[in-house]
């Protein structure tokens, strides 16, 4: 219980002079206010002495946190009124700790975790920096996995199927976008309505994510400054900076980006593989059928998409396990706990000797 064990403690410090009975202890904190009534209890606190107090109050409170400070046994008196300030607490104790936590994880920012946790994001706002003499708005970024998948993959490069019977090709959008395209044999194709060969999806779906990944790998260079808007593969000797149109490293204060970043050929991969998730595709269909729901999904196609999802599990199973297979080498969906910890003090436990 929160009550029933003391939040904080506190230690007096020793006198440096022992014999000179004129010179007190220094008090901090809340320690002042219960120094003196801990004396009129039980008399004055002597060195050594540990003083336990509460800080109280709702958080609104303009008072600072000494004169805010109980003991334990004054806020459980029931006409007492007190109650400990959660939100200090929070602040003070649970959520430092908490951002040097998280610090190293992509997609957190200081106001994303103050606000998970209750608090005011405008004390933790940290959207305006200096930067090279430029304040320049830092964006909060929210996590990957609560974006919706029409924004998070507006970029990604869809997946075009080419049928073998028609020699037409025809963009797959998966089972819950296109259901029409899905029957119990398989893939449909859009034009002529063939079943293509699982053999030759397998194929296909493997040689667009050997074509995002050789784009990767080719490195090219943009400079962000629109008016520059360079495009290279050479990384000059000034690391980030541009060097302008010209190649004299004037004319340009913008900087060289990767113009396929780690993060797209992640969100790509991620793509590829919600095209063939049954289970995602039946969760989706029974959260739009669902009463209230915006999308308004009828229940002859909610019961449709399930269906089609189990006639089809063990072959889109396989098609997603191809691109699974990819995704496993990604390194960014994988948290590197060493680095995380590095800053904490903590370092990587040496191998034993052989």
């Amino acid at each position: 219980m929160l009550l029933s064990t003391p939040l904080t403690t506190t230690t007096l410090p020793r006198q440096s002079s022992p014999s000179n009975s004129s010179i007190h202890p220094v008090l901090y904190h809340g320690e002042d206010r219960q120094a003196r009534q801990a004396g009129r209890a039980e008399g004055s606190p002597r060195k050594g002495d540990v003083i336990s107090y509460i800080i109280t109050g709702d958080g609104q409170s303009s008072e600072p946190a000494p004169k805010r400070a109980y003991t334990p046994s004054d806020v459980l008196k029931p006409e007492s009124g007190l109650a400990p300030d959660v939100e200090w607490y929070i602040a003070k104790q649970i959520f430092p700790p908490v951002e040097r936590l998280c610090a190293n994880i992509v997609g957190t920012s200081t106001m994303q975790l103050a606000e998970c946790l209750g608090l005011n994001i405008k004390q933790y706002d940290t959207s305006r920096r200096h930067d090279d003499g430029v304040e320049k708005d830092m964006e909060v970024h929210p996590l990957e996995s609560q974006i919706p998948d029409d924004v998070r993959f507006a970029d990604c490069t869809r997946l075009s199927l080419r049928c073998r019977t028609c020699k037409k090709s025809s963009v797959f959008e998966g089972l819950y976008s296109q259901p029409t395209r899905v029957s119990p044999a398989g893939v449909l194709c859009d034009h002529c309505g063939a079943t293509i060969n699982p053999l030759s999806v397998v194929a296909q779906v493997e040689h667009a994510i050997r074509v995002q990944t050789a784009r990767y790998y080719e490195g090219w260079l943009v400079c962000d400054d629109s008016s520059c808007g360079i495009r290279t593969r050479q990384m000059n000797v000034y690391g980030t900076r541009c060097l302008g149109p010209k190649g004299l490293a004037r004319d340009c204060l913008g900087r060289m980006r990767y113009e396929y970043s780690e993060k797209a050929i992640y969100n790509q991969l991620v793509y590829f593989t919600s095209l063939w998730d049954v289970d995602k595709a039946r969760d989706k269909a029974v959260a739009a059928a669902a009463p209230g729901s915006e999308e308004a999904l009828s229940q002859a196609d909610r019961e449709n998409i399930l269906a089609l999802a189990e006639h089809n599990r063990v072959r889109f199973g396989t098609v997603k396990g191809v691109v699974e297979k990819y995704l496993d080498k990604c390194g960014r969906q994988w948290v590197a706990m060493d680095t995380l910890f590095a800053k904490l003090g903590f370092s990587k436990a040496l191998a034993p000797a052989a």
